[in-house]
């Protein structure tokens, strides 16, 4: 089973990449917040005060585990917790970032401005 902060991070890597692919979305820093608390939802169990055993059984044989980036993989690639493959997943998001960051920056003034505009008017 993988570390928590492994699979924050490759959620969060994940919705930063799809965000940077789409990049109409309001809210984009919360939405990245969110995937990665989703790519979490499965170890549930381990804080859960009620139901634990049901949802630990749930985390450890259900496929639908998956749905939540990958987690029921992730956990299967990495039995054995270890502290490497969450750093290697970090530093993946921090990547993403800096290219998701590097890329919103070197936009063109009047792709950003159409951008805005675009955002602007779904408001009114």
């Amino acid at each position: 089973m993988s570390l928590a902060l492994a699979h924050f991070a490759f959620g969060a890597a994940m919705a930063t990449l799809l965000l940077t692919l789409l990049p109409t979305v309001r809210y984009p820093r919360t939405v990245v917040l969110a995937s990665g608390t989703w790519a979490m939802v499965p170890d549930v169990h381990w804080v859960s005060p009620v139901a634990r055993e049901a949802l630990r059984r749930f985390h450890q044989t259900s496929p639908l585990t998956d749905v939540f980036w990958f987690h029921r993989t992730l956990d299967r690639l990495d039995p054995t917790d270890d502290p490497a493959v969450a750093a290697g997943f970090l530093v993946f998001l921090v990547v993403v970032t800096l290219v998701a960051e590097r890329r919103n920056y070197r936009s063109p003034r009047v792709l950003q401005s159409a951008y805005e505009t675009y955002l602007d008017s779904d408001t009114k």
